[in-house]
């Protein structure tokens, strides 16, 4: 008698420091984890890892389809793929507003589309983890980010109640500060300005935020759904 094969999980945003770090801590809870991201240097210390532009809805499909054909069906996806631009409101212009939307909010929204569908056929449970953001409730001097991290708290919200029928959990966390390359691109005085505020004192680590997404994605959470976490050091 073999063994069952360890459960499948897809992080997005692989290659970035919050995905590097989901990665690691699902691979210990025993999840084989395939990593995406348009960035050719993925985690390698992902089980596998493909290549591709989740700003473009084909290719989300195409990515949760070859997942399947090649290793099976997730138990887990985690879309955390995210860009962050700093850029002040009155520099943006409809190709950048479509970058920031288009990653945010379109891989997270065709991506668990794809695959719910996916379950649902084959009559499978499942779990989805959505990377929002504390500026999706707060906003953000970035207002294309603070939009599309709104939306995917909705977004969120919504498929947690639509999908639950189907045995499908929806849930999110939303980090705060996070010490990542990504928040490198705040400038200075802004990021002294956030951690005065904080109540913690400080920024959290990529390791905290994937301490939170495990537990939304292990079992022992199989009661929530529609749920938003925040991990912010109090930051509100």
């Amino acid at each position: 008698m073999t063994d069952s094969p360890a459960p499948l999980a897809v992080v997005t945003g692989g290659a970035g420091g919050i995905g590097r770090a989901v990665t690691a801590a699902l691979t210990r809870t025993g999840h084989r984890v395939v990593s995406v991201d348009r960035d050719a240097a993925a985690d390698p210390s992902a089980y596998a890892t493909v290549v591709a532009d989740l700003a473009v809805p084909e290719q989300v499909e195409r990515v949760v389809a070859d997942v399947r054909a090649r290793h099976g069906l997730p138990a887990v996806l985690v879309n955390n793929a995210g860009v962050y631009l700093a850029r002040d409101f009155l520099d943006y212009d409809a190709r950048t507003y479509a970058e920031v939307l288009d990653v945010n909010l379109g891989a997270t929204f065709f991506g668990t589309l794809a695959y719910a569908r996916a379950l649902v056929a084959a009559g499978r449970p499942g779990t989805v983890v959505n990377v929002a953001s504390i500026s999706g409730r707060s906003g953000s001097p970035d207002a294309a980010y603070g939009a599309s991290k709104g939306a995917v708290i909705a977004l969120t919200r919504s498929l947690g109640r639509a999908l639950a029928a189907h045995r499908v959990r929806v849930n999110a966390v939303a980090p705060g500060l996070v010490e990542t390359p990504m928040a490198d691109r705040i400038p200075a005085d802004r990021r002294d300005d956030y951690r005065a505020r904080i109540p913690a004192g400080r920024f959290g680590t990529p390791d905290e935020v994937a301490a939170a997404v495990a537990w939304l994605a292990d079992p022992a959470s199989s009661y929530v759904t529609a749920t938003v976490l925040d991990v912010n050091g109090g930051l509100h």
